[in-house]
């Protein structure tokens, strides 16, 4: 017969509730005795009197004993079966069961049901049903015991894990757990629902709600009502905990709604970062305060909106203190486009974030009006960053990229420069593509060879892989370097030295190249003038070497035109080198100085001294050495045999010499700071020898030559002609004196040998005017010439006296002696 419409409810609660349990009959009945023919009987006096359907599939025993106690076994209701059913009927209707009256008491046991829904129960009989099993949802209750009478419910209920009691009344119940404080109450509905009020204070909050992230291992104390739609569907309200709020909504089609708002709560939420099948279908709505942790961060707020999905987290809003997150998903493998905004060191920044906090990369980053990408893998990090704006400080940069990582290259591309920081640790090399107004200093702060001002000089640098040229914006030099070459070029060499008067010098171009390393520079090599010098630098001492020296390729012939006037606006060339910031050795095969070439030139610069030599086989050697102390200097020169061509004196002077040999020791002292002073306080002695060459303006070669053409009548003619014009070839000449300021004076007596004539006498010069005073001896003039006294002016006036040589002048002896001397 069909199910009537007021029995429908009782199927939920209480369809266990249907059968009784059967239990010892009072009175032993022999088991083989049954009632299995009455079966269909039994079963339709239930059906009438329970609406329920069964079915008998096992014996049925009774017991007699004032009443007929009949027990069935393996009963079959279209929701389950029942082990044991036990009731009892009056004896009178033992034998018309269809219509007999079931007991007020019906016991089940060993039931195994599945229900859908939940039903208040409405039983006309007591139910007592003890050790079965319920499965509800999915999820299997043990009714260790329950007794169902008038309306109202008692039992134990218990789960894999926790035991409850259960007390239902008028469609009111409550649920308790007292291990945990657990107490649920609310009223079930006749259409299913129900709505009540949970408390519970427990450290395993995990386990009572049934979810594994995010794990909670902390005692919790929760309040909050709710609503169950009968089946798959709760809304939890007014969550209400020590210091968190909100609600959860689990809707029957799977989708979740999460609304939590905290004041000071203290937990990691990093699982957020790794999403699972718990997130699926899950809306989030969370604004948190107190100690939030994220991926090793500490924030005091956290805001976020977002929606999971089937694995992922689609983003709608995230706010962790000042960080913005918008857009974007989460899933098992890490974040996905994920936009983050922030400020970093007071400079809004901008991240598109994909990854996970071990291995991520920012595809579009902004930091201010810097743009880029971002790519990080543990403890690694590869940056990009541009902007069409001057480059920032760079070590705010590196200190921004080493919050990234340890190691790492942060490449970069900004108006003015354009490069590559590689980071290791405390280490960075810096190599670039570009820069624009900026310095030597700033690109090579180890390179210290050049002066300040290169040093200095703004310009603009491109890279062509490892090599750098530099050009600075004056365009007057650049400077490549390629690891630890360089080449510098530019167009004035006195330009190098700023701080040193080259007055006296000629300018020209000029490169530079050489290989460096710490304060040394080897394969140094200078090219100028038209010269090329080779050697190296070791701090502040340069050596160099040339095959030739040109020494009047440097001189500036301006200079030494308006010496006169330029000697009071600058100081001596003597002095210029001990201005230079170097010390200096140079060397060279050859050094040609006025059109001469002398062999093995060395010159050494120190910061007192100055020493210059040249050996030479040919033509002589020279030792020169200038010593300074303060605006002092002492100056000392050796000559050995040393050939001058050309004049030796001004060619103003009377008398000169001329492409002679020279030995002579002159020490010298001076003091002052401009050319003309240092000129002016020079004073010293002068020992010289002269050996060979020509004395100019006396003839006497000419007049001992013209022996056979000079008589008694024209001799005197001829001895005024040797004494006032022409040369002489020198045999020696030996001159001591002192020299102070342009002048010199004779200290000792000079002796002069010629071919036929000796001399001996003195002179001075003064103010450039020369005066000379020989006493000469012509030999083969007479048996026993007489000396001649011969005094010349400044003004190549000769005063002299020909009368006591012409008293005994005697030409045919002349001639003769002329004949037997040729030798010189």
């Amino acid at each position: 017969m069909a199910l009537k419409p007021r029995y429908k409810r009782r199927i939920i609660w209480s369809v266990v509730a249907i059968v009784a349990t059967a239990i010892v009959a009072l009175v032993i009945i022999p088991p083989m005795i049954t009632l299995d023919s009455m079966r269909g009987k039994i079963e339709q006096a239930i059906e009438t009197q329970t609406g329920i359907t069964a079915q008998i599939n096992g014996n049925v025993h009774f017991s007699l004993l004032g009443r007929a106690t009949i027990v069935a076994h393996n009963v079959v209701i279209p929701n389950g079966h029942i082990d044991a059913v036990m009731f009892s009927v009056p004896l009178t209707h033992i034998f018309n069961l269809a219509d007999a009256p079931l007991s007020n008491r019906i016991i089940v046991g060993g039931a195994e049901l599945e229900i859908s829904s939940l039903d208040a129960p409405d039983f006309a009989h007591a139910v007592d049903i003890y050790d079965s099993n319920v499965k509800f949802h999915g999820k299997n209750y043990e009714i260790q015991r329950a007794r169902f009478t008038d309306g109202k419910l008692n039992g134990t209920v218990r789960t894999r894990d926790h035991k409850y009691d259960v007390e239902f009344e008028n469609d009111e119940f409550i649920i308790r757990n007292y291990n945990n404080n657990l107490e649920i109450t609310g009223q079930l509905f006749s259409d299913g629902t129900a709505r009540g009020h949970l408390d519970i204070e427990t450290a395993n909050v995990n386990e009572w709600f049934e979810f594994r992230t995010p794990r909670i291992d902390r005692e919790i104390k929760l309040s909050m009502d709710f609503s169950w739609d009968g089946g798959y569907g709760f809304e939890f309200t007014n969550i209400e905990s020590d210091n968190f709020s909100g609600s959860i909504k689990l809707s029957p089609d799977g989708n979740r709604d999460i609304h939590l708002r905290a004041t000071d709560l203290d937990y990691d939420f990093s699982f957020l970062m790794n999403p699972s099948r718990l997130y699926a279908r899950t809306t989030f709505d969370l604004d948190l305060y107190g100690k939030l942790k994220i991926g090793g961060r500490t924030f005091q707020h956290l805001r976020l909106d977002a929606i999971g999905t089937h694995d992922l987290i689609q983003i709608s809003t995230i706010i962790a203190d000042n960080i913005a997150i918008t857009g974007g998903t989460i899933d098992a493998n890490g974040a996905h486009d994920i936009l983050i905004n922030m400020p970093v060191d007071g400079v809004q920044t901008m991240c598109l974030f994909s990854g996970t906090p071990d291995k991520w990369t920012c595809n579009k980053f902004a930091y201010g009006n810097i743009g880029g990408s971002v790519a990080v893998d543990q403890d690694s990090f590869n940056a990009f960053m541009s902007a069409d704006e001057n480059m920032p400080d760079a070590d705010k940069l590196i200190r921004a990229a080493r919050r990234l990582g340890t190691r790492g290259a942060l490449n970069f591309r900004f108006k003015n420069i354009a490069g590559t920081f590689d980071i290791d640790g405390d280490r960075v090399n810096s190599s670039y593509t570009f820069a624009q107004n900026k310095n030597l200093r700033w690109a090579m702060p180890t390179f210290k060879y050049l002066p300040d001002f290169m040093l200095d000089a703004a310009g603009d640098f491109t890279w062509n892989g490892a090599i750098m040229k530099f050009t600075p914006y004056n365009k007057k030099w650049n400077i490549t370097v390629a690891k630890n070459q360089f080449y510098l070029s530019g167009k004035s060499f006195k330009e190098l030295l700023p701080d040193v008067n080259l007055q006296s010098v000629n300018d020209f171009e000029y490169t530079i190249s050489g290989t460096f390393n710490d304060r040394n520079i080897s394969n140094l090599e200078l090219q100028i003038a038209g010269h090329t010098f080779t050697g190296t630098a070791s701090g502040r001492n340069i050596t160099l070497r040339t095959d030739a020296l040109n020494i009047d390729a440097f001189a500036n012939q301006y200079y030494i035109d308006n010496y006169d006037e330029l000697e009071f606006l600058g100081p001596s060339p003597l002095t210029v080198p001990f201005t230079l910031p170097v010390n200096i050795s140079l060397s060279a095969d050859t050094v040609i100085y006025n059109g001469t070439e002398y062999k093995n030139f060395v010159y050494a610069l120190k910061p007192n001294t100055q020493i210059l030599s040249i050996t030479d086989r040919a033509r002589g050697n020279l030792l020169a050495t200038i010593s300074r102390t303060d605006n002092r200097y002492d100056i000392s020169a050796q000559l050995n045999r040393f050939v001058i061509d050309g004049y030796l004196l001004s060619g103003r002077m009377p008398i000169n010499i001329r492409d002679s040999v020279i030995t002579a020791d002159i020490n010298m002292k001076t003091h002052g700071i401009i050319a003309h002073d240092i000129f002016y306080n020079l004073a010293g002695d002068i020992d010289m020898i002269v050996d060979g060459g020509y004395l100019v303006g006396l003839g006497f070669d000419n007049f001992y030559a013209s022996a056979n053409q000079i008589t008694s009548f024209n001799a005197e003619y001829a001895l005024a002609d040797a004494l006032t014009s022409g040369e002489t070839k020198i045999k020696n000449m030996h001159i001591i004196g002192k020299y102070d300021n342009g002048g010199f004076i004779t200290s000792r007596p000079l002796t002069l040998q010629m071919r036929h004539v000796d001399a001996y006498g003195e002179f001075d010069v003064d103010n450039g005017n020369m005066t000379v005073m020989l006493n000469m001896v012509l030999r083969g003039t007479s048996p026993t010439p007489a000396p001649v006294r011969l005094t010349i002016a400044p003004d190549g006036t000769r005063n002299y006296s020909l009368t006591d040589i012409m008293t005994n002048f005697d030409s045919g002896f002349m001639r003769s002696f002329v004949k037997t001397h040729s030798q010189f």
